[in-house]
């Protein structure tokens, strides 16, 4: 990725190519040489939500993602799950990041996850 901007068209693409996506915003976006933003808000094709937030850099090694949280929610704002990194939860072993995982009280260790796996996991759970 060579900078902020490139990636922000990556994302959007992906987002684009899923078939459970039936609209979608873009509520903030920022791009600055290598450092970015962004906010999206998704429809899914069963009425489904999904929040889509990321802070981040472009390195040498790829992309760095220094804050996000990606909300999953149905159509009627049941939360399915949160993935985040806040750093509310020091006592788990993967400790920023973490899943909401059915309510908010559910939290559970979770490996980071970027936008790309999001999008991978609603384009396989959710049903047409």
């Amino acid at each position: 990725m060579k900078d902020a901007a490139a990636y922000l068209v990556h994302i959007k693409a992906q987002i684009i190519a899923n078939p459970q996506i039936v609209h979608w915003v873009a509520v903030r976006e920022e791009a600055q040489g290598d450092m970015g933003l962004f906010r999206y808000r998704l429809t899914l094709h069963n009425g489904d939500l999904l929040e889509m937030f990321a802070h981040f850099q472009i390195v040498e090694e790829g992309v760095q993602v220094t804050k996000y949280s990606f909300h999953w929610q149905d159509a009627n704002g049941q939360l399915r799950k949160r993935w985040d990194n806040a750093t509310h939860h020091p006592g788990l072993s993967t400790y920023p990041y973490h899943i909401h995982d059915g309510s908010e009280r559910n939290v559970l260790p979770h490996e980071q996850i970027s936008a790309e796996e999001v999008l991978a996991i609603i384009s396989s759970k959710v049903s047409d």
